[in-house]
């Protein structure tokens, strides 16, 4: 059980952060009317170094056995929830382009861009599940298989 949550963990997490460097070019494909790493405030560094977190975590998730390894979950979970919340603070708050005045932001370009952050705390929730297991398979003494 803690294997096959671990490799659901990982499998989420790694789809989550590929898809996060693509989702904004998928969203100007949809939807060209405006530059999308500049309105929702997210440059594309930004977007590669949580990318890179997000692989050096789930890297750790499957290398590590240890039941109090905690840690690498919650580093993915806390990635997918704060793209998430940079993205409904984006979409809440009104911008004002002069000239253009208040846009609102299409619910397609919504629809592309949420997968990445819900399937990134997908990934994070496997992963607690797998920890949670791995504690209380060796505070019953049994070693997993290899």
């Amino acid at each position: 059980m803690a294997d096959r949550a671990a490799i659901a963990a990982f499998t989420m997490s790694l789809l989550g952060a590929a898809y996060q460097m693509v989702a904004y070019g998928l969203a100007y494909l949809v939807d060209n009317r405006y530059n999308y790493n500049y309105y929702f405030g997210i440059s594309g560094v930004w977007i590669i170094i949580a990318t890179v977190v997000v692989f050096w975590a789930i890297s750790h998730l499957m290398d590590s056995r240890d039941p109090q390894r905690a840690a690498w979950p919650a580093i993915i979970m806390a990635m997918g929830v704060a793209n998430l919340g940079n993205m409904i603070i984006q979409w809440i708050t009104p911008v004002y382009f002069g000239f253009l005045g208040s846009q609102t932001v299409p619910a397609d370009v919504i629809v592309t861009l949420t997968p990445a952050p819900v399937l990134l705390i997908a990934g994070g929730i496997f992963g607690f599940v797998a920890v949670q297991h791995q504690r209380k398979i060796s505070s019953l003494g049994i070693q997993p298989s290899n």
